[in-house]
């Protein structure tokens, strides 16, 4: 794909994102000669008459053969430990999985714990990051992470190897990582790996920004993009301290999720400019 052409790329991915029921099929021609392209026009037209489910996104080649974004499984030659790798930002297709090699042979140092990951949360961050979008040097991609301590270097009281933590791993994107024990916890079973690695980032940011604001118990704080990650932890912590909590939000699903979390009557909409105005 030409890169001038990733803004219709986007723009089809988010009319398909914003209504579910639209056939919106995006085809990549860029590389495809005339006939590639007339043949594939004539399969999606053909295709979308006889009512037939298409392809949200075909790219055409000059050989006239088609090709899918699909998932595929890793090589199995890569049995051991892994990392997510780039040679290069700009894309995340420029992302590889390659082997890990020697990271169980580094002793953690004082006050560093080395890690078993076992899920890792991705932030937008990290997205900009792959991108090559993120102001300065963001380092390598990865952070929010559960995992199992597998080594634990001096001076830490509040883990031991073999305990499950959460907290913010280095270039948590791979079978080991490492971390400044400081600001890595211990979990119990009441959580799962996948349900922990989404915590770190998201209450950390509610924590200092509601920290911050200083909301006295009683107040009114009103949380923007209340159906989002920020914006559902916002709404457990104001209970927590006291605050009644509103929410602006967009599509009717999202409202009505809020209403059953308990703020029936105090959703305001993002995309409405007079109800919001109006309450």
């Amino acid at each position: 794909m030409h890169p001038l052409h990733g803004g219709l790329l986007g723009l089809a991915r988010t009319v398909r994102s914003e209504q579910p029921t639209a056939d919106l099929t995006y085809l990549d021609v860029t590389s495809a000669g005339r006939p590639a392209v007339c043949d594939a026009l004539g399969a999606v037209s053909r295709a979308a008459l006889a009512g037939k489910k298409l392809e949200p996104e075909v790219a055409v080649s000059t050989d006239v053969s088609r090709r899918v974004p699909r998932l595929a499984e890793a090589a199995q030659s890569l049995g051991g430990p892994i990392r997510m790798h780039f040679d290069a930002r700009g894309a995340v297709s420029n992302l590889r999985i390659v082997p890990q090699i020697g990271a169980e042979d580094e002793e953690p140092v004082a006050g560093e714990t080395r890690l078993h990951v076992k899920a890792v949360g991705l932030n937008f961050r990290d997205v900009l990051n792959v991108l090559g979008v993120y102001p300065g040097d963001p380092g390598p991609p990865g952070a929010d992470c559960a995992a199992i301590v597998s080594a634990v270097g001096s001076g830490i009281s509040h883990l031991k190897v073999g305990d499950a933590a959460l907290g913010h791993g280095l270039a948590a994107l791979a079978s080991i990582s490492k971390s400044d024990a400081r600001i890595m916890a211990a979990i119990s079973n009441s959580l799962t790996f996948e349900q922990a690695c989404t915590l770190p980032t998201t209450w950390m940011t509610v924590h200092m920004s509601l920290l911050a604001a200083r909301p006295a118990s009683g107040h009114d704080v009103l949380l923007h993009a209340g159906a989002g990650g920020v914006g559902l932890a916002s709404q457990e912590y104001c209970h927590f301290i006291g605050n009644r909590a509103m929410a602006n939000v967009g599509r009717p699903y999202k409202h009505f999720y809020l209403h059953k979390m308990g703020l029936a009557g105090r959703t305001l909409s993002s995309r409405d400019g007079s109800a919001f105005a109006l309450g």
